[in-house]
This record gives structure tokens, C-alpha cells and sequence, in this order.
């Protein structure tokens, strides 16, 4: 009976446990600092918890010996079986003890119905048994919700580390991609520079060849002279005088064109080079983004053309852009103002369907073409053309389709050559979500085309060295 005494004296009202960093009021109660600061700071008149009496006390001092006396206490109870402790759990008034006690749900604690219920008449309080089975339905949902949320970070750590495993394996996809382009780049230069050189050596065969004849005429007339020159002082030193027919010497200059012709070797080299290398190299007017792929999808490695695999990619990572239920694929950049253009060779695909869609659009489930789904499309399916909503007469079936998006005059057209095939109309309010180039592509079966591919638009000035190059 002491030692219950002595656990109800240690006891913390508000917490119900041994007191830590424990402080007393002029009414004689203690509490742990931390619940009589958190209790005052929902009511604040500062009455105690116990018996209501309001503190006028501004400074909460620990009492040093009931710490200590706690401390101690502490110690005990950690050596005694899990039993009798939990026994002592409940026990709350050492003037009653085998009282069951009831539990104040507004104060959160338990107390003794003889010595404080009509201390708590505006509370809720239950017996002792409810109070047990409501905190353990509560603990019991608070434990569900945390196991649940660490099932759920443990699913995104596994989808992270997925996306760290693919986007390695994309850099080195991308660093061969890279290396291969930039040999072909090389070898060509080097090729260039061999073209240069041998184009240099044969100016120098060529400017051989003619100041070779001149410095020969040259020997053969210095000889003559040199002949003539010895013969004169010899009739000097010998008296003997037989002048030469007097003629008026000429200075001798060299004749034009024996120079190498810098400027044809020189001239404009880096422009001759660059001419050359459009054979190499060429403009896409729309990058496919690999990272909106549905699985089904297989890209080619420039990322200029698509096409329909038989089974799921099983590696890719799950990721937001990314199309799941359709086979469709976007462009890497999106529009919102001027005109854009780009061409598409469909040839006997059966079932392909090219337009814009917003960045807003529905990724994860097929979303039908139209102005409120944000897609606007022109499709062939099952020997039909159709732009969504309804069938579209074709007199003869294109093999390469271009795609005119103008925000000027607010169309999204498709034509073969000269031949206008479908018209929509752009929706307002794309300003602030921007379209992007989009593409289906159906199985190919027995045709012989098997994929989506992207061209250049040939027209006047399509090429700058203002575009990117793809190798």
C-alpha cells in the first residue's frame, strides 16, 4: 500500500505517468513541466488540473527532490515484470484503490469516482474499460494509417529507385548515341581536312608547273650571258677588240599566275564544308519524347520515328508523362503561338492517327479526340479517315501527310502535297497549356510500312544553322 502511496504521489495527472522535470503548485499538486505548460496553454485562466484552483504563479521552478525521488522510482519500476506494471497503470487514488477508476476524455486521464468526478461536470467521462477499448481503437487506426503510409513510401522508394536504374541506362544509351554521331562527325572532318590537303598539293603540282618552264628559259639565258661576258674581258686583257652588235637590254620580269591561288584553296572552306556535311546531317522539325512512350512503343534511336511493339516494355518506369493505355506517344516541344509545321510518312500503315494535344491530357486511361479532352486529331482506322467526330472523305490515300499548326488563324490542318485532306479548329485558351505534337500508332500487320516516321519539311529555307542537328 506504501508503494502504490508513493506511485500516486510521483504520478502526473495530466499524463499519467512518473513525473519528469516535475513542478508544484501552491495548491500542492506537481506535474510533469511539459503537461502543465502544454494544459495552461488551453486554458488560460492557469487553474490547476486537479482541483481547478487558479496559479498565480509566473515562473514554474523544478522541484529538485520529488526529481530526484522520481528518478529513483523510475529505476524500480523498470526492474519489476510487465505485469505488475500494468497492473499499477490504472490505479489512481491511493485512498481507493480497488475503486475501478473512470477516464476523463477531455483531460485525458484517468480518475477516481468518489474523490473527482464532481470535479469534471462539463467533461466526458467513461469507465475505465471504454476509455481502454477507445484508446486502443485509436492507437489501433493511428497504427493502420502509419502502416499504411510506410507501405506507400516504401512503393515510391522502389518507383525512385526504378527511375534511377532507367534514366542510367538511358544516359548510356544517350552517350552512345552521342559518341557513334560524333565519330561519324569526325571521320567525315578528317575526310575534309584530307580533301583540303589534296586540293592544296595539286594548286602546288599546278604552280610548279608553270614557273618550272619560266626559271628554265632563265638558266638557259644567264648561261648565254655569263658566255658572252667572259669572251668581252678576255678582248680586254688581250687588246683584242671585236665589239658585239650593241642591243638594248631588257629587265626581266616575272610573268602573272605564278602563285598559288590561295583564295581558291581557301575560299569560303568552311562554308564548302558545311554543304557537304546537310548530306550527313538533318533537321527534325519534331523530336519524339521517349519519357511519354507508351510500353507498346519502340523509338527509333534519333528519335525521328515510332513504332508498335507485340509486348509491353516491362522496364520502363512508371512516371507521370508517361501514356499507359494508349499507344501514343508526344512531341518534345510544345506550341502556343506562331505556325508550325511538320511531315509524316504513314504510307500503308492501317491504323495511325497524328495531331496536337494539350499537356493537360489524360495520360493514364484513352482519352478521345476533342476540344474538351484536349486532342485534335486526323486518324485512319479500318480503311476510314476520320478527325475524332466523324468521317472524312479521302479520294486517294496519302503516303506522307503534313501537319500545319497556325495559331494565327487558330486551324490544325493536314494535307498530302498541295491536296488538303482535314481542317480543325484550334481551341481558345491555349496560351497557357501548350500543344504538342501527337501520335498513335496502331499494329502494323501484314503492311509493309511499320512504323511513324518524321521528315523534314522541304521548303525554301527550311535548313538553318540555327536548328539543331540530330544525327
Amino acid at each position: 500500500m506504501a508503494e502504490s502511496s508513493l506511485e500516486s504521489f510521483l504520478k502526473c495527472s495530466v499524463c499519467l505517468d512518473i513525473v519528469t522535470e516535475p513542478v508544484s503548485l501552491s495548491c500542492h499538486h506537481s506535474f510533469c513541466k511539459r503537461c502543465l505548460t502544454e494544459h495552461w496553454a488551453r486554458q488560460p485562466s492557469r487553474p490547476c488540473p486537479v482541483c481547478r484552483r487558479r496559479s498565480s504563479k509566473e515562473a514554474l521552478d523544478v522541484n529538485f527532490a520529488l526529481k530526484e525521488l522520481s528518478i529513483s522510482f523510475r529505476q524500480k519500476l523498470q526492474s519489476e515484470p510487465p505485469s505488475a506494471q500494468t497492473q499499477r497503470q490504472w490505479s489512481v487514488c491511493p485512498s481507493h484503490p480497488q475503486v475501478p477508476p473512470l477516464f476523463c476524455l477531455d483531460d485525458r486521464r484517468p480518475l477516481c469516482p468518489l474523490c473527482e468526478f464532481s470535479l469534471h461536470p462539463q467533461h466526458t467521462v467513461v469507465s475505465g474499460e471504454e476509455a481502454q477499448r477507445r484508446l486502443k481503437e485509436l492507437i489501433s487506426s493511428q497504427l493502420q494509417a502509419l502502416t499504411e503510409e510506410k507501405h506507400q513510401c516504401e512503393e515510391l522508394q522502389q518507383s525512385y529507385e526504378e527511375i534511377q536504374l532507367y534514366a542510367e541506362k538511358q544516359a548510356g544509351d544517350c552517350e552512345r548515341h552521342i559518341r557513334a554521331g560524333f565519330s561519324r562527325l569526325h571521320q567525315f572532318l578528317q575526310e575534309e581536312e584530307q580533301r583540303a590537303l589534296s586540293a592544296l598539293r595539286e594548286e602546288q603540282l599546278r604552280q610548279k608547273k608553270n614557273i618550272s618552264p619560266e626559271l628554265e628559259k632563265l638558266r638557259e639565258k644567264l648561261s648565254s650571258v655569263d658566255k658572252i661576258i667572259q669572251e668581252l674581258q678576255q678582248q680586254l686583257e688581250t687588246h683584242t677588240y671585236r665589239p658585239r652588235q650593241e642591243s638594248t637590254p631588257s629587265r626581266p620580269r616575272p610573268k602573272a599566275g605564278l602563285l598559288l591561288d590561295q583564295a581558291k584553296v581557301l575560299g569560303n572552306l568552311g562554308f564548302r564544308v558545311w554543304k557537304r556535311m546537310k548530306r550527313l546531317v538533318k533537321h527534325q522539325p519534331v523530336v519524339l519524347d521517349p519519357n511519354t512512350a507508351s510500353p507498346v512503343l519502340s523509338l527509333s534511336d534519333d528519335l525521328s520515328s515510332v513504332r508498335r511493339t507485340e509486348a509491353r516494355n516491362k522496364e520502363l518506369p512508371e512516371v507521370p508523362e508517361r501514356f499507359n493505355n494508349s499507344p501514343t506517344v508526344l512531341g518534345s516541344v510544345g506550341y502556343s503561338s506562331g505556325t508550325h509545321q511538320w511531315d509524316v510518312v504513314v504510307g500503308d500503315l492501317p491504323h495511325w492517327g497524328l495531331g496536337v494535344a494539350k499537356e493537360s491530357i489524360e495520360r493514364k486511361e484513352e482519352s478521345r479526340a476533342s476540344l474538351e479532352k484536349g486532342l485534335l486529331r486526323f486518324c485512319y482506322y479500318k480503311g476510314i479517315y476520320h478527325d475524332g467526330s466523324k468521317p472524312v472523305e479521302v479520294k486517294k490515300s496519302p503516303e506522307k501527310i503534313r501537319v500545319k499548326l497556325d495559331f494565327n488563324k487558330g486551324t490544325l490542318s493536314f494535307s498530302d502535297h498541295m491536296t488538303p485532306l482535314c481542317s480543325l479548329t484550334v481551341p481558345k485558351g491555349t496560351s497557357t497549356d501548350k500543344l504538342f505534337p501527337h501520335f498513335y500508332v496502331g499494329p502494323a500487320g501484314g503492311a509493309k510500312t511499320k512504323e511513324l516516321k518524321i521528315c523534314e519539311v522541304q521548303s525554301e529555307g527550311s535548313w538553318s544553322m540555327d536548328h539543331p542537328l540530330t544525327f
